[in-house]
């Protein structure tokens, strides 16, 4: 007896599936063995998320065509400015990493560094769309975690409320972050 379109259909699918987990699971070791483009620390993914993705990753492709109002803010003259302030502490900040520039295994890279500073990194992922530059999404109470991460990584520049990313994002998450095409810029805190 031979099996049907459906079956057919049904066992491609289910060997599609699992090519895709291994490719992913190869790329993603790959990477734990290479650092993110300038970085000399050696393999920055050494903090692993540890929490399933529960929020929704931004579903279009370009970013908000309008300018950004006022809550936007960029890093270099905020950094100056708080220069010399202390910056609020990253313990219990919870993040998660979505890669927008679909350079494999980047986003665990990412993940990695900014655990090593000391946020508490949840998920890692493969955003939608693209990005011309790093992003944070923060949600409500959470100005000053995304304020203080900005100075610790300069490379996401600009700030926004969840409330204005395109999809919907958790607000269990404080810091949603959006690694965009100035990636290269991404470097540890000193």
């Amino acid at each position: 007896m031979r099996p049907g379109p459906t079956a057919r259909a049904a066992a491609v699918l289910v060997v599609f599936l699992a090519l895709f987990v291994v490719v992913d699971r190869l790329s993603a070791q790959q990477s734990d063995r290479t650092a993110v483009a300038g970085s000399s620390r050696g393999s920055p993914a050494t903090k692993p998320p540890t929490a399933p993705p529960t929020t929704g990753v931004p579903s279009s492709g370009r970013p908000p065509t309008t300018t950004p109002p006022s809550t936007a803010t960029t890093s270099t003259s905020e950094a100056a400015a708080a220069s010399g302030s202390t910056l609020r502490s990253p313990k219990g900040v919870t993040v998660q990493v979505l890669n927008a520039v679909f350079v494999p295994g980047l986003a665990h890279q990412v993940a990695g560094m900014i655990g090593d500073a000391g946020y508490d990194v949840v998920a890692a992922n493969t955003a939608l769309g693209s990005y011309k530059v790093c992003r944070i999404y923060y949600t409500d109470g959470h100005k000053a975690d995304a304020d203080a991460f900005q100075k610790r990584f300069p490379a996401f520049e600009q700030s926004f409320p969840a409330s204005q990313a395109q999809a919907r994002l958790s607000r269990e998450i404080a810091l949603h972050v959006i690694i965009g095409g100035n990636y290269r810029d991404i470097r540890p805190p000193r």
